[in-house]
C-alpha cells in the first residue's frame, strides 16, 4: 500500500498528471454510474462532473447503491485530494522559495567541498593524515 501511495504522490508532479488523474476518476465514474444507474453516458458525464465538484444540482439523482458509492467517493477524492494537489502546484509555480539553491549554486558548492576536501586530505570522511 506503501509504493502505491508513494506512485500516486510521485505522479502528480504536472498539472498534465492531474488532469489525466481527474479525467480518468470522472470517467470510471460515469461509466459505473451508467451502467448502475442505467443512464446514458451523456446524462452519466454531467452527473460525475457535477458530483465531483460537489455542487449537485439534484437533476440527475443515484438511486441504487452502486450508484450512491460511487457519488460518494466522487465526492470526498476530488475536493479532498485532487483539488488540493492542484492548489499547491499553482503556488510551486509562483512562489519561489529564497533559501532553494538553483543548479548552479549546488554545483559550486560541491566543488568547493571537493577542494576543501583535497586541501585537508580528507577521503571519503576519514582524515587521511590520521
Amino acid at each position: 500500500m506503501k509504493k502505491f501511495i508513494d506512485r500516486m504522490i510521485n505522479s502528480t508532479d504536472t498539472f498534465k498528471e492531474l488532469f489525466a488523474l481527474y479525467a480518468g476518476l470522472i470517467l470510471i465514474g460515469a461509466f459505473t454510474f451508467s451502467i448502475a444507474e442505467d443512464k446514458s453516458v451523456g446524462d452519466s458525464l454531467w452527473w460525475a462532473v457535477v458530483s465531483a465538484m460537489t455542487v449537485g444540482y439534484g437533476d440527475i439523482v443515484p438511486v441504487t447503491f452502486a450508484g450512491r458509492m460511487v457519488g460518494v467517493v466522487l465526492m470526498h477524492v476530488i475536493p479532498l485530494f485532487i483539488i488540493p494537489l492542484v492548489i499547491v502546484r499553482l503556488l510551486q509555480a509562483f512562489i519561489r522559495d529564497e533559501h532553494e539553491f538553483t543548479h548552479r549554486e549546488q554545483e559550486q558548492i560541491k566543488a568547493d567541498l571537493a577542494a576543501i576536501k583535497r586541501a585537508l586530505k580528507i577521503d571519503g570522511g576519514q582524515r587521511l593524515d590520521g
